[in-house]
């Protein structure tokens, strides 16, 4: 609340200017906000580049020649019921599923045909050899993780919206996030999200998925609406190898959270893998982004 400020002297009732400068400061912070927001809105001159460059790396990566493998480490935790932050009192009897996979993982792409497998290596701590091992994760299953970028390509611009959002630095490197959404005038079953592309060379660093395309989103409101919360699910790969002009997966991280209305987080499911010891093949390919 406001008090205006009263001298009285005699019959004459004098008020003092603090609410007048009061509204005056308000005005002027106002005026500057807009202003700043009219300075802060995101060029998008660039994005016709953007959006040619990337479909020509997508066009020639996508019937590219490629075999390689790397071991794909992985960390999977559960919280049962839910990890909450901050921390519930009294506190929850928490239990993790905690379980870590090494596999040795394989993609080939060969005339149009694509085969990924996996040889389980390692399953908490225990020595295998398994062959044509199933992806042991449960809660969010994922394949083909080195074609996100073809979000980008030329078949899906027809089937997207996209518009430049923010700039920000990977490694030092200006990137321009992109979003790319479904047109309204379609019902995709396919992923969708924001993508990095570095500027200097229109690489494609990193692509981060909108939990509402996911496979299942249905089964996640309703998790939501049990706990009166807002669902919060974040699918990020990073792309940091490359070879031969193709940029392969680094890591991939993927965290199930809901909020409530108090700001209360409860964790469900928390998933980290890493790509490494790339083993390079066959990456028969023409990239010439200029």
């Amino acid at each position: 609340m406001i008090r205006h400020r009263v001298l009285r002297t005699g019959q004459k009732i004098l008020r003092t200017p603090s609410l007048l400068c009061f509204l005056g400061m308000c005005a002027a912070l106002l005026f500057l906000r807009l202003s700043a927001s009219g300075q802060n809105e995101i060029d998008q001159s660039h994005l016709p580049k953007i959006l040619e460059k990337t479909a020509a790396y997508c066009r020639k990566f996508g019937t590219a020649s490629l075999y390689y493998v790397c071991l794909e480490d992985i960390t999977e935790k559960i919280y049962s019921p839910y990890r909450q932050i901050p921390r519930s009192y009294p506190p929850l009897l928490l239990t993790v599923d905690r379980n870590h996979y090494v596999y040795d993982y394989q993609l080939i792409q060969k005339d149009g045909d694509l085969k990924e497998q996996r040889i389980l290596l390692e399953e908490n701590g225990v020595k295998k050899n398994i062959r044509d091992a199933p992806l042991k994760v449960k809660r969010f299953r994922y394949k083909h993780m080195t074609f996100g970028p073809m979000l980008l390509s030329e078949y899906w611009q027809q089937y997207h919206n996209y518009r430049i959002v923010a700039a920000e630095k990977i490694n030092g490197e200006r990137c321009l996030i992109v979003e790319a959404q479904p047109k309204p005038s379609f019902e995709l079953e396919h992923l969708a999200g924001k993508i990095w592309v570095r500027e200097r060379d229109f690489d494609i660093l990193k692509v981060e998925y909108n939990q509402e395309t996911i496979d299942n989103y249905e089964g996640i409101e309703e998790t939501a609406a049990k706990l009166n919360a807002r669902p919060l699910i974040k699918l990020i790969t990073e792309y940091a190898f490359e070879e031969k002009g193709i940029r392969f997966p680094s890591k991939y991280v993927q965290s199930e959270e809901y909020i409530n209305l108090r700001g209360v987080h409860f964790i469900k499911s928390e998933t980290t893998v890493n790509y490494k010891n790339y083993k390079y093949f066959i990456v028969e390919t023409e990239v010439v982004i200029k």
